[in-house]
């Protein structure tokens, strides 16, 4: 009996001794072997999003001169816009000043009155001589007829020296010249009406010294005089009269300067106190027609940006899209896209004119897989040289003495594209664990436990 209770004893003993070890073997592998994160492989196209600077780029631009400030220099008094504000055709841009206007009308008027009290004087000494004649006529159109010709020779000289041809004094020989020298049809066109202007002087001149012997129409030199003076001084007035008339037009059309079309301002160096000489663009205007887009340098991202392709910008309670209109190559030689500037961008960005003031926002261009493929996170992705790999994790059953669990198996990938959360894989993984994250080193054919939170 006691041989009975001491072998009972022991083999109680001998359970507590198994038990305890088995207790502690599975607490030593648990503290041991790594826990680990596992993942579900999904099916579908990748996407990755990349952060660009946008500026606002209006494609066609016209600048606005003001070349009637050539002639009337001007100040500039107060301006009205801004670059970037929407104005209407008639807006006031800018109120400006003719320089010395005063003091130019005052000349003017003074020469007029000068040239006006002459012709009086004039006519009252020469009461009783006629105030026209044919013979009179005939010189004033010779000389009509002698300006022509100046200004029609110095055409074709100018124009034909351009193309390394000197013509001679004499006229006669230039065209053969010319011809033998190939010259252009636009340069022979001109030689041509050189030589039609010379007709006309010689038979204008003609026919004013054949007046001389033509006593139906022949002045003596006394009136002959006079009728020149007096048509001198109707041309010297005629012309201060216009002068007068392009000072008045002149002050109305700079004293008040406006819009010549709808559109966005796009520049406006001018402000109050700066004179303008009509040497550049007062302004510059992008018409409505022409609708502003934003530009993105992307001459230096890895990824091929193409025409369609979505845009993003963060607001403040919501995401607003756009996209890619065309990738243009500029003459910089960078490459450009060019997004459209929704109604939702522009007001985010605070109004054409803060998105010109800032020069430029925050956009991202979303670039998307062409095919489905396999999607893991990034995270579960590994490499070893040149070669990237996963770990999934398989199911071990245990005997009686061996317990059950999970252990790693290294699995070879062949990566397709990528983003900053996301990897798209050839390989089909579906229905297998993938092991993302662990806290310590993950070997292959090694036990892992699973990361319960």
């Amino acid at each position: 009996m006691n041989k009975k209770k001491r072998a009972l004893k022991a083999l109680v003993w001998l359970g507590v001794i198994v038990a305890a070890c088995m207790y502690f073997s599975r607490t030593i592998q648990t503290i041991t072997t790594p826990k680990v994160k596992l993942t579900q492989a999904t099916t579908g196209r990748i996407e990755q999003k990349i952060s660009v600077e946008a500026k606002p780029y209006f494609p066609v631009e016209t600048e606005i001169t003001l070349n009637k400030a050539k002639d009337y220099p001007i100040t500039v008094d107060k301006v009205y816009v801004k670059p970037g504000l929407l104005v209407k055709e008639g807006d006031t841009i800018f109120t400006a000043t003719i320089n010395d206007y005063q003091t130019k009308e005052e000349d003017l008027l003074s020469k007029y009155n000068e040239k006006s009290q002459e012709l009086i004087d004039l006519d009252i000494k020469n009461r009783k001589s006629s105030k026209q004649s044919m013979q009179n006529d005939l010189y004033n159109l010779m000389i009509e007829k002698q300006d022509a010709l100046n200004e029609a020779e110095s055409k074709a000289r100018l124009a034909a020296a351009a193309e390394g041809i000197e013509l001679t004094f004499d006229q006669t020989l230039w065209e053969a010249k010319a011809t033998q020298a190939g010259a252009s049809d636009e340069t022979m066109a001109l030689i041509r009406a050189a030589a039609a202007a010379r007709e006309a002087f010689q038979t204008a001149r003609d026919d004013f010294y054949a007046s001389y012997e033509n006593k139906k129409i022949k002045v003596s030199d006394e009136v002959f005089k006079y009728i020149n003076d007096r048509n001198k001084l109707l041309e010297e007035m005629q012309d201060l009269s216009d002068q007068m008339v392009k000072l008045l037009e002149a002050k109305q059309a700079l004293g008040t300067v406006t819009a010549t079309s709808e559109g966005y301002i796009v520049a406006l160096d001018l402000k109050a106190g700066d004179s303008y000489d009509g040497q550049k663009s007062a302004y510059t205007i992008a018409k409505k027609e022409d609708v502003p887009v934003l530009r993105a340098d992307v001459t230096d991202l890895k990824k091929e940006v193409s025409e369609g392709a979505r845009v993003e910008m963060a607001g403040d309670y919501d995401t607003f899209r756009s996209e890619v209109t065309a990738v243009v190559d500029d003459t910089d030689g960078r490459k450009y896209a060019e997004i459209e500037l929704t109604e939702d961008f522009l007001r985010a960005a605070g109004g054409m004119q803060k998105l010109l003031q800032d020069g430029s926002l925050q956009v991202s261009i979303v670039f998307r897989a062409r095919k489905n493929a396999t999607i893991i996170p990034a995270s579960a992705l590994r490499s070893e040289g040149e070669g990237e790999y996963v770990f999934v994790a398989e199911r071990v059953y245990g005997g009686f003495l061996n317990s059950g669990g999970l252990k790693a198996k290294k699995t070879s990938v062949t990566v397709i594209d990528r983003s900053d959360t996301a990897v798209s894989v050839q390989e089909d993984l579906s229905y297998q664990s993938i092991i993302d994250r662990a806290d310590r080193t993950v070997e292959d054919g090694k036990p892992v436990m699973e990361y319960v939170e």
